[in-house]
């Protein structure tokens, strides 16, 4: 169950006295994977809403340029707490907005510097609580639905409440579509007598046009891209009575009754996330159902054995397109967050981030609050890669995101300055297909310490932990060259030297390997390739990102000619017969090949060979230029495409500026 308020009242008096206060302040847990990195994001926003009649909601900010948690953010930041019970939160525009339903307080935020703005109350004119529950937003106006029957109209500039329409009973969550409010009517405060409504209420003249008949009890309601709303219908939170509702906005009619067991869910383009939780039972169930086929496509979307004793919120990053889940346990302890591929991989878990954790925002900028007293000089020296010299991406399902350092109406100029500041913030670049390629430079010469690692390239491949003997899971191996600033004009045009990883000798590869693509004709379109093995295919267009060009924009030539050497296909298809895929990491030497924390993500100059594929003896590089190195299209997970976050001069001298 997503909300506490649900939880039988007996297990409220049983949790009154079992909980501590916050703690002040924690970096990432020594439990927690200390090298995450996400697509395009800068930061994480974590509600937990705390137990009831406790007073200790929190919010916590997780920075991925860090990998630093700090369980008490708003707490620091304005020395209070922020109330009883939030239990939703949303970022429009500049603000973050928490609804606290039992403080019956919404609570807005300055998101550039974590400090409050105002605290809106949420009251009857005779001053009782109205208990808002949930946000949502259109056109510079907020809309608060309140356990009152009410919901609240609110002016995102003046933050003033304007006006209040009447629906239902105890109205749980809401969304839009087509200029018109959705509201779901669960009546949960009088189980088992519920409510079995959706309210419609028109968005211009903010009057309620009807009521929808849908089930018992429901909760969850999101708007898709195709004009359906969907509600989850929970009936008394068995699996035997909850079922999912589908509402075209044209008509305002039930369309179809889904009958799967849905507690909460979170869509993402064609797909939808969702999990049953059975609280008799303790047992719960993660599908995914394709809202263009109408039919669930995959009936456990966790594939590597990664068990969640209670779940509690799930919700996608806009900028990755990976999905996250929290874990409540037994409501009494802080819950964890998890982070899950699209092929249901774990990715990484964060521990110990709230009690109740039921809410997740992302960020692709990062704040400028302040919350370490050391705060480091951002201009100085840096063992990590400090700046982006070239950035020549194929084409590719993330391109002409923020994935590939893009935002609409980029020059490449800009684009190489993005890419900079992303690699900075140590978000993830994606190279795109086969070819695509990134030179990165630093603040000192990567010495070559003879023997030792040298240096370390951060980016997301990970391992899939239900596989036994060879590495396996995540992997887009990418070729790894270096170069040394011979003639000092601090360029990338002296000569490069691959590092020869553990492939290298294989005949597997093909050396030599030229594939050009060729811009599309038409928008939205597969991008064709032809290469020098007599080969050709195309990029083509997956349901997971449908709605930008696989052609890099800002490049002015109508084809992309790349040349080097051709890694073995990795990847393959689950032996079950099932649409998962496995990417097979190879043993050392290639970026994105293995986790941050595994040795192998590190790299030796040592390997360099010149192009004959004589080793040559470097005393140091000044760059390092990566490239995607398979050529290989999974499924629906679409290419192989090197990804990269920073790079490590793992014998940095923090006494010098040289």
């Amino acid at each position: 169950m997503k909300k506490l308020l649900y939880i039988p009242l007996f297990l409220f008096l049983a949790l009154l006295g079992s909980c501590d206060d916050m703690e002040d302040y924690n970096p990432a847990p020594d439990e927690n994977e200390t090298d995450i990195t996400e697509i395009g994001t800068a930061e994480m926003y974590i509600l937990s809403e705390g137990l009831f009649n406790l007073n200790n909601s929190a919010l916590a900010r997780y920075t991925f340029k860090n990998n630093q948690l700090v369980p008490s953010y708003f707490l620091r930041i304005n020395q209070r707490g922020l109330g009883d019970t939030a239990n939703d939160m949303a970022l429009y525009g500049s603000k973050l907005y928490v609804v606290v339903n039992v403080s019956s307080q919404l609570e807005v935020i300055d998101f550039p510097t974590g400090k409050t703005l105002k605290r809106i109350p949420v009251l009857t004119a005779n001053g009782s609580s109205r208990q808002p529950r949930n946000i949502a937003f259109h056109k510079e106006k907020a809309y608060l639905c309140s356990f009152d029957g009410t919901v609240a109209r609110i002016d995102t500039a003046s933050l003033a409440i304007e006006e209040y329409v009447t629906v239902g009973r105890n109205p749980d969550d809401l969304c839009v579509q087509n200029a018109k409010l959705y509201v779901s009517n669960s009546g949960g405060l009088d189980q088992p007598h519920y409510d079995n409504t959706v309210s419609v209420i028109d968005i211009a003249t903010f009057k309620e046009l009807k009521k929808i008949t849908v089930g018992n009890n429901p909760g969850k309601i999101a708007a898709d891209d195709y004009g359906n709303v969907f509600v989850s219908v929970r009936g008394d939170l068995t699996s035997e009575s909850s079922s999912l509702v589908q509402i075209d906005s044209k008509t305002d009619e039930v369309l179809r009754t889904i009958h799967e067991p849905v507690l909460d869910f979170a869509i993402d383009n064609e797909r939808m996330y969702l999990y049953s939780y059975n609280h008799h039972t303790k047992s719960s169930a993660f599908k995914v159902y394709d809202l263009l086929k109408e039919t669930i496509i995959q009936h456990n979307f966790i594939q590597d054995g990664t068990q969640i004793t209670t779940p509690y919120a799930i919700t996608v990053n806009p900028y990755s397109g990976n999905v996250y889940m929290t874990d409540a346990y037994d409501y009494k302890v802080r819950g964890d967050v998890l982070c899950f591929d699209q092929q249901g991989v774990l990715q990484f878990r964060l521990n110990n981030v709230g009690i109740n954790p039921n809410a997740i925002v992302f960020s692709d900028i990062a704040s400028k609050s302040v919350i370490d007293d050391d705060e480091k000089d951002p201009d100085a020296p840096s063992a990590f890669a400090s700046k982006v010299l070239a950035y020549v991406p194929a084409p590719g399902q993330f391109m002409n995101t923020t994935a590939s350092a893009y935002r609409a109406g980029y020059t490449e100029k800009e684009v190489l300055a993005y890419a900079t500041e992303q690699v900075k913030n140590r978000s993830l670049i994606s190279l795109g297909a086969y070819g695509g390629y990134i030179i990165l430079g630093f603040d000192q010469t990567i010495p070559n310490v003879v023997g030792a690692y040298d240096f370390k390239i951060y980016a997301n491949a990970n391992y899939n932990s239900s596989i036994t003997g060879a590495k396996a899971g995540s992997s887009e191996p990418g070729i790894v060259l270096v170069s040394k600033d011979s003639n000092g004009n601090g360029l990338p045009d002296d000569e490069w030297y691959e590092l020869a990883g553990s492939e290298y000798h294989s005949d597997k590869v093909i050396q030599n390997y030229e594939i050009t693509y060729y811009r599309p004709s038409g928008v939205l379109t597969d991008v064709r390739w032809t290469d020098n093995q007599g080969g050709e295919g195309v990029i083509p267009r997956n349901t997971y990102h449908t709605t930008n060009d696989y052609y890099p924009a800002w490049v002015t030539q109508d084809q992309l000619t790349f040349v080097g050497s051709r890694l073995p296909n990795n990847g393959v298809q689950a032996a079950d017969g099932s649409d998962s895929w496995l990417q097979y990491q190879f043993p050392w030497g290639y970026a994105d090949n293995h986790p941050n924390n595994s040795e192998y993500a590190q790299f030796k100059i040592d390997w360099a060979v010149d192009s004959a594929g004589n080793a040559v003896m470097l005393d140091g590089v000044d760059f390092v230029k990566i490239y995607t190195a398979v050529n290989q299209v999974c499924g629906w997970m679409g290419e192989n495409s090197t990804e990269v976050s920073t790079i490590e001069n793992l014998h940095f001298n923090n006494n010098t500026n040289n």
